[in-house]
C-alpha cells in the first residue's frame, strides 16, 4: 500500500508544473495583447496624422448627401 506521504510528495512537482505552465501561458497572452494593441493604437495615430498634414484643409463633400 502506498503512503500518504509519498503520494502527496509526487503530486506537488506536478501540480507546480501546471501551474508554472498556465502562468507563462498567461503572460504571452496578454502581452501579445496589449504589445499588439499599442502598435494598432500608435500606427493608428500616425496615419491620422499624415492624413491631417497632407491632406487639403477644407473638408471633402459627401456625395452621397445633399449638395447645398
Amino acid at each position: 500500500m502506498v503512503k500518504k506521504d509519498t503520494l502527496k510528495s509526487g503530486l506537488w512537482p506536478l501540480l507546480l508544473l501546471w501551474l508554472a505552465v498556465h502562468a507563462v501561458l498567461l503572460a504571452v497572452l496578454l502581452g501579445a495583447k496589449f504589445l499588439f494593441t499599442k502598435t494598432i493604437l500608435i500606427v493608428m495615430l500616425l496615419v491620422a496624422g499624415a492624413v491631417f498634414l497632407f491632406t487639403r484643409g477644407r473638408p471633402r463633400k459627401l456625395t452621397h448627401g445633399p449638395m447645398v
